[in-house]
């Protein structure tokens, strides 16, 4: 049985702490790490190998950035999306045992505030989701196991938010963008924690701002989805609510492989 979290955490430099604590409290057999905002070089490498943690990352300065740790090594298959190498949001590890373990930014797709006609972000968002289902498709294809989890920035359904009318015509919500969703879970990947957790209302996600967290005006971003042998999927929302946290708290599965 395998352990599996995924943590947005906004800031590895802000978070490293709390990310410690959470290592020596719930020993994961593997973390997937997202929005880690540091280059590649400068991904605490040692820090994490003093915890008993082998770690790989894609990273770049000040934003994105993925990472996967584990307690057994791992080696890297690649950093990045083909074709989407210039945002360090994918990176893609396997175990030692053959286990592909993915860990993903998917990109929000917000205009710029400065130019809100401007929906080229939106278009980067589609095309990179395309390129994961493609990439999920000749896994599946290969027979290869994996794990894919993280940040999918999508609102797949209204009750995935505390106000749906607030978001209806946003990048996370838009049809397109749940129709890309759609199109991979229709590879055969299982959407762990919404399986486990069918309610409206369960959330993985407050805001810093405008007493989010105290109001649970949250909002539930998809994360993680495997393609089998999950056996308990949930929510670690204590860590929301620990000293200088996450605007995420972090998700978990278990998996039989």
């Amino acid at each position: 049985m395998q352990k599996i979290v995924s943590w947005n955490v906004a800031s590895l430099r802000a978070r490293m702490p709390l990310l410690e604590a959470f290592l020596e409290k719930e020993q994961p057999d593997l973390l997937l790490l997202q929005e880690v905002k540091m280059e590649t070089e400068k991904f605490p490498v040692l820090d994490f190998q003093s915890k008993g943690y082998h770690a790989l990352a894609s990273g770049q300065k000040s934003w994105n950035g993925v990472a996967v740790l584990s307690r057994t090594p791992i080696q890297l298959v690649q950093s990045a999306l083909p074709g989407f190498e210039d945002q360090a949001r994918f990176i893609e590890v396997t175990t030692a045992n053959g286990l592909h373990v993915i860990s993903v930014y998917v990109p929000n797709g917000t205009a710029p505030a400065n130019n809100p006609e401007d929906t080229s972000r939106l278009s980067y968002k589609l095309e990179w989701m395309d390129a994961l289902t493609v990439h999920v498709q000749s896994l599946i294809d290969r027979q290869i196991p994996f794990v894919l989890g993280g940040d999918f920035n999508v609102i797949y359904q209204d009750g995935d938010v505390y106000n749906p009318e607030l978001f209806w015509d946003s990048a996370l919500m838009v049809q397109p963008v749940r129709d890309k969703l759609t199109g991979l879970l229709n590879t055969g990947v299982f959407h762990a924690l919404r399986h486990f957790h069918p309610n409206d209302g369960f959330y993985t996600f407050w805001d810093f701002q405008g007493g989010a967290w105290p109001r649970n005006n949250g909002i539930f971003y998809v994360t993680p989805m495997l393609a089998a042998h999950v056996t308990q999927a949930d929510l670690m929302k204590a860590w929301r609510g620990e000293p200088k946290p996450s605007d995420h708290a972090p998700v978990y599965c278990t998996l039989t492989i």
